[in-house]
């Protein structure tokens, strides 16, 4: 029987805070945490639109990434649409998907951005505080790399997943980002759940970030 130990409740709580700094510092709003609590051997909350999350240990609710019906699929799971980067390749072997990626505002595609690195920020925290250093991949075994690289299709570089994952790494090695991640980390430890007062608990978001990379 799995049980979740004070270890790795404590990897959980950095996990859903180095979702949630590099959510704010992008701009995404933050509206909710929340934790298992120790010891338990399975757990669940209600998120926003009244359905009931399972199967994770953790929670970070944030702003949904706002994009053209086309790239929105019905989530069972989360009781709604989501860009969740399923049928993307085979839409943009169309000229009709084509073009309205291409339409994408620079604001747009600066918010694909930071939803990429907010969804990396999760496991690269848990990574570094596990192991010492993130390893952010194409083709990843973790689900928010995986969903990550499946927004990377929305931009026009070649390299724009490359460039979120390494932006994601550089930014959790920045001393008052990771102490903003650890301050918070410890603030959902103690608590179980933020939401009220959690803008107070995040950092502010930086004009234009994240930035494009250099073939974009």
């Amino acid at each position: 029987m799995t049980i979740l130990t004070p270890a790795q409740r404590r990897a959980t709580c950095i996990h859903e805070a180095g979702h949630a700094v590099v959510f704010a510092l992008g701009g995404v709003s933050v509206y909710r945490l929340a934790v298992a609590a120790e010891g338990a051997e399975a757990w669940r909350t209600d998120i926003r639109n009244g359905r009931m999350c399972t199967g994770l240990w953790g929670l970070c609710e944030k702003a949904d990434l706002v994009l053209p019906r086309q790239f929105l699929r019905w989530l069972m799971n989360e009781g709604g649409l989501h860009p969740d980067g399923t049928g993307y390749e085979h839409l943009l072997a169309h000229p009709e998907g084509r073009a309205q990626i291409e339409a994408f505002t620079t604001s747009q595609q600066r918010e694909i951005r930071a939803q990429m690195v907010g969804l990396m920020a999760g496991p690269a925290a848990e990574q570094r505080f596990t192991d010492g250093e993130a390893r952010l991949c194409r083709g990843s075994a973790l689900h928010e790399v995986r969903k990550a690289e499946d927004l990377s299709w929305l931009l026009p570089g070649r390299d724009d997943f490359e460039h979120a994952a390494e932006l994601t790494a550089l930014t959790l090695r920045r001393a008052e980002v990771w102490a903003a991640v650890e301050h918070l980390a410890d603030a959902l430890e103690r608590a179980g759940t933020l939401a009220h007062g959690i803008r107070a608990l995040l950092p502010a978001a930086l004009p234009g970030w994240p930035p494009r990379g250099a073939s974009a």
